[in-house]
Order: structure tokens, then sequence, then C-alpha cells
């Protein structure tokens, strides 16, 4: 059976290549039952494909009737001696390396024979890569990110199974990796890791391919629709750089940043890897890859950055950070950039980049468009109209917390009310409010700010974050003394906002006398109007309290999309109105799950996880982006 399994690989392999016919294959299957030979070589006796041609694809495979250590058959097929053995496992002790690479690296064995006597070990196909005709269509199944870190390669396709070139075929985790982001099952087969990486460079857009594209692109698009408004220290425009590389570096620059706002991304990451420099952009939360940077142009890509923030850039050893201003698109738009020093294996120390894009155009928000669900988005605007108080907006970093409490100063903001933030950092301008930016090395901290700040005579008061006791202290007595204070902490929920403050040390009679609101919120994605409606698994319905027949939707894509089904993005929030007995059980210090289980039963009250099902159900966005997102009630 196994044979049989074996045969039929084989057969695929040759078939993908066009070496030979699906009727060629059947009349040489019929004839390896009846002769008892290898399938390679009941092919070539028949004169369906030359010795050659065979080898070419599959090397020469080496067949074992059973299963044995690695070192074993080494010895037994004398590729290798005993003595040479013993020496491979002291190294392997040594190393913490497979056996088989030890024996490679002590050069008692080539790396394709060790490959041949695995592939026949594993009764995995060995398949030799250097002459194998690519599939671009295919290849692109698998992101050249993924296909690196995995040292693997798509070969073909049949009947949905995708045949794939892996280093470790026995890798499980790595065959269920691929298998989620392909969508098919993996069938893997062995190939060497040096043909692997040589396929991936020769097979995904090349370097030097990609920097011509890009410069096309800037021509097409005349390269001018970035100017630089204001940085810190511009010197050299052009980074040191007068030739014409140095044009080229400049304008790609320029493309990388025009293109992360067309795409509406938040984010820039300028990664340097072992063979190449990796380009992603943060669109709607997730980092998509773009094309790749050339390798040789990176130092000088750095450089020209580090220029337009006003960093040192003979100091690579240690982060920096800076930022600049360029006008693109007709509008300014700020860039804040951050570099932080890697360390790869072969080039040493290396910079990666990271520039967060703030777009004023992106923070044109307002609190109808946050996704608030009607009873939610009453209550809130409700507690933002009081005169005085805290309101706490919870939840991990980059949850869009900011910009709710942008959306509600926005809300409140009128000639007749004095509202002062301090922020770290000041990410976008609102007109009429002042804006204060903490600067800890010229002393000036949230608590520091807040002594300051009440002698400003505010109305309103907006904390960035509530990071020790101290700054919680003034801002409770900032609530007491007649203000309404708004910020933010790091917690799961809002109950466990009580806790934090608890633990912080601060009395449970001054929490319960100046919180009024507490909203935990996450971000999830936004369907597409392409979506389209579908059954759920009765079972998940079940398990998630709903009852059966309910339709939910689910990704289809289009161009508006970009084919990914999903279009922005929107928060689920649980809002958190403390009344009398939720102000007794603070004071008693009873735990947050006690506190949240009272509010669910208390009603007026949605948990994240009923928020995000709501949402599901009216098509605003999936199941599996409210369940990564939420926990159990």
């Amino acid at each position: 059976m196994m044979a049989e399994k074996r045969y039929k690989k084989l057969g695929e392999v040759l078939l993908s290549q066009g070496l030979i016919t699906e009727e060629q294959l059947l009349i040489a299957l019929r004839e390896c039952r009846r002769n008892g030979l290898s399938l390679g070589a009941t092919l070539v006796q028949m004169r369906f494909i030359s010795n050659d041609d065979l080898t070419a694809v599959l090397g020469e495979q080496i067949h074992l009737q059973q299963r044995k250590r690695i070192g074993e058959i080494l010895v037994e097929q004398g590729f290798v001696t005993a003595d040479q053995l013993e020496k491979g496992l002291a190294e392997q002790r040594t190393s913490k390396q497979l056996l088989g690479k030890c024996l490679v690296k002590l050069g008692f064995i080539s790396e394709p024979k060790l490959i041949d006597v695995l592939s026949a070990q594993l009764d995995i196909q060995h398949v030799v890569l250097q002459q194998f005709n690519f599939s671009p269509q295919l290849v692109k199944c698998i992101p050249e990110d993924m296909a690196r870190r995995y040292k693997v390669i798509p070969l073909f396709e049949r009947n949905g199974v995708l045949t794939v070139a892996m280093v470790d075929p026995t890798n499980l985790r790595v065959i269920d990796h691929l298998k989620f982001k392909t969508g098919r099952e993996i069938d893997p087969v062995l190939a060497t890791e040096k043909s692997i990486m040589m396929a991936i460079e020769k097979n995904y857009a090349s370097a030097s391919e990609e920097m011509s594209q890009l410069l096309s692109s800037v021509a097409s698009q005349g390269g001018g629709d970035l100017e630089v408004v204001k940085s810190q220290d511009e010197g050299d425009s052009a980074g040191g750089l007068t030739d014409e590389e140095g044009a080229q570096v400049v304008k790609l620059v320029n493309l990388i940043v025009t293109q992360a706002i067309s795409a509406g991304a938040s984010d820039i990451h300028i990664e340097p890897l072992e063979s190449y420099t990796r380009l992603r952009y943060r669109i709607d939360g997730d980092l998509v890859e773009q094309s790749p940077i050339p390798l040789q142009m990176r130092a000088q890509i750095t450089s020209r950055l580090k220029i337009m923030a006003g960093m040192d850039i003979a100091e690579k050893r240690k982060p920096q950070d800076g930022r600049f201003r360029i006008r693109a698109q007709g509008r300014e738009i700020d860039l804040r950039v951050s570099i932080f020093p890697v360390m790869t294996r072969l080039r040493g120390v290396n910079e990666k980049i990271v520039m967060r894009i703030l777009d004023p155009q992106s923070m044109n928000i307002s609190i109808d468009m946050l996704g608030f669900l009607p009873k939610t988005k009453e209550m809130f605007e409700e507690v933002i109209e009081k005169p005085d108080g805290i309101l706490l907006v919870t939840g991990p970093t980059g949850s869009g917390k900011s910009s709710t409490l942008y959306a509600a100063l926005k809300r409140i903001n009128d000639v007749s009310i004095n509202i002062i933030t301090m922020e770290d950092p000041v990410e976008f301008n609102l007109d009429g409010v002042a804006q204060g930016q903490i600067n800890p090395l010229a002393g000036f901290t949230f608590a520091a700010g807040m002594r300051s700040i009440l002698r400003q005579d505010p109305d309103v008061v907006m904390i960035g974050e509530m990071r020790d006791a101290e700054t919680c202290q003034m801002a409770i007595q900032a609530a007491l003394t007649g203000h309404l204070v708004f910020s933010t902490l790091h917690t799961n929920d809002s109950p466990s906002a009580y806790t934090r403050l608890l633990d912080m040390g601060i009395e449970p009679f001054l929490i319960t006398s100046s919180v009024i609101g507490i909203l935990a919120q996450r971000l999830v994605r936004k369907l597409c109007k392409c979506k389209e409606q579908y059954d759920p698994d009765p079972l998940l319905l079940q398990r998630l309290g709903l009852r059966p027949g309910l339709k939910f939707y689910r990704t289809k894509g289009c161009k508006t999309c970009n084919n990914t089904g999903f279009k922005g993005r929107m928060g689920l929030y649980e809002f958190l109105v403390p009344d009398e007995e939720i102000n007794n059980m603070v004071i008693k210090r009873l735990p947050s799950e006690q506190i949240k289980h009272y509010a669910l039963k208390r009603g007026n009250y949605d948990s994240l996880r009923r928020d995000g099902l709501k949402k599901v159900l009216d098509g605003s966005t999936t199941i599996e982006q409210v369940l990564s997102s939420t926990q159990d009630d």
C-alpha cells in the first residue's frame, strides 16, 4: 500500500512537469504491479522517459523495505563508516542540530545523497528543483515571507491537494500553517534547503525586477507627489547621495510613503531579513506584505529617513525616535519614525524602521462613526455631557482608545468650555483644544502636568494614560473638585478597571465618588458590501447560546476591498455605568467577575462578546473576528 502511494506521488511529479501522459502513467502502474520494479525503472524500461530526465527531477531514489534510524541506514548502505557516525553523533550533542546536518557539515556525506536516504526512510518523494518548471500563479498562493521562513515552495496542485517541497516534511506545525494559509490539503515532498532557497529567489519577484517596477511606478506618477514640509534637521535632502542611485533612493522613499497613504495604512514597517529587506503596511489592523526592498539599498533608505526625521545617522547601536511632516495628495501628514537595532545572523546589527502615519483626514471621526449600538451610544453621550467625574476607556494597545476619546472631545468641544489634554505623544491636533506633549526628560510627566493643568482653569481634562498611583490620585481630586476627566487604562474589560485602580492603592470610596463610566473596547474588521450570507454550524450556535437557524455573514472579495472581503474597522464596546449596587461591591473590594455578573443580570450592559455577536448578526463583521477579539462571558 505504501509503495502504491509512493508510485502515485512519483507519477504526479512527472505529470506536473509534462514528462509523461496520464495514459503512460496508468500503463506503467499496471506494469509495476506485474514486474515488481519501481515506477521510475518501469517508465525508463518502457521508454516513456529517459533515465537522465528521471534523475533530473527525482534524484537517485533509494528504496528501503523498512524504516530504521538514519544512522543505521547510512552505515548499512555504506554511505558513512561507523567511526564517522560516532563523530556525527558527538557533533549533534554539541550543536543540537539534526544528525543528518551534522554529517553534511563534517563532510561525510553530500546533502543530495542524504535527502535521497531520508526520502526513502520517510516514504516521501524527493524532488530535484534545479530544472523544475514552477507555475507563477501557484507560487503566489504561499506568500514570500512564509516561503522563506519555513523554507517551502509550492510545486503543483491536483484534486485540491497542494504538493509542497519542504526541508522537513515531518514538521506538522508548518504543514498546518500552510494548510490554513492556502485553504488546501498539503502533500509534502523532500528537497534540499539550498535548492528550495534558490527556487524562491528565482520564482518570487527578484530585487532588481522589483526595483525597476518601483522606479517605473515613480516615473509614471511623476515622483513629485510628496514634499517634505518640515523635518527636524533636513541637511542634505538626498541623504548625502548625489549620484543616480541617490536620486533613486529619494524616489523610492517617496513612493513607499505615498503608496502607504493611498492604501490607508496606519504604519510602515521596513525590516532587515537575512536575504532581503521586507516592506509591510499595517492596513485595517493587519500587516500586509508589499514588494521587497532591494537589499543593496537598505542602508541608503535608512540614512535618508534618519535625516528626514532629524536623527543621528552615525548612531546605529541604539534606538532613536523622530518625526517629520510631508505634503502628499494635497494635505499635510505627520510621520512618527522609530528606529530599533536588530541582530541578523549573517550581517550583524541592522536597523528596523517603523513609521506611524498620522493623517488628519483619517481622524475626521465622530461618535456616529465609531460603531456604537444605539443604546450604548445614547448612554455614552449622556456621560460625556456630565459636568464632572472620570470617564475611563480601557483596552489593549491598538484597540482605538485614543480615537474614541478624540471623538468624545470633538463632540463636547465648544467656545464656552476650556479643554486641556496631556498626551504621550500628541497624535492629532484638535482645533480649540490645548494639547500638552509629555516630555519626561524635561520633567513634564503626567503627574507633574496634572499639578499645572488645574491652574489653567480647565472644564475638561484628558489624560493620555493613568500610569501610576500619583496620576490617578490627582485625576480623582480633579474630578471631585468639579472637572470632567477623560483617561485610559490597560484592562481586559470594564469591571477590571476597578480592580486595577484598587491595585494601585486608590481608596474604594474615592473610586466610587469619581468614576461615572467605564468603556472597554476592541477593534474588528468590517465586512465589505460584497459579503455573503451562510448557515453557521449548529454546534457553534449552541456553544454561543444562540437559537438555531440564525444566519451569519462571511467574506467574499471584490475590487473595492482588494479581494480581502474586509473594508475598514469598527469597535466592539461594553459600557459600564455604575449604580449604587456596583459602588457597594467596589467598596467591599469584591472580584470584577461578580461586578460583571451583576451588570449582565441588571441589563442595559452588553459585554464585548454580546456586542460583537449583535454585530455579527447584522452583517457588520464575521464571527471569527469577534471570537478572536473577545473572551467568553
